[in-house]
């Protein structure tokens, strides 16, 4: 049995960044599932789900972005 040591040295680490929580991840899931029921049903549900996945995309991507540019250095 390995056993640790008494005298290991404690590492410092900088506090760790969590992203806020986000309704976009869900929203992208869903436009995803509409667009692929929309494939196999109707093409006007396809373009809704296309739509809505693009845009869930594309605001993450800024969320993120944003969120990036305010991290400190």
């Amino acid at each position: 049995m390995a056993e640790t040591e008494p005298h290991a040295q404690v590492e410092q680490h900088e506090a760790f960044h969590l992203p806020p929580p986000s309704i976009l991840p869900p929203v992208l899931a869903v436009g995803i599932a509409v667009l692929l029921v929309g494939i196999v049903l109707n093409l006007v549900v396809a373009i809704i789900g296309a739509v809505v996945s693009v845009a869930a995309f594309a605001l993450w991507v800024r969320d993120a972005r944003h969120e990036f540019t305010e991290l400190p250095r």
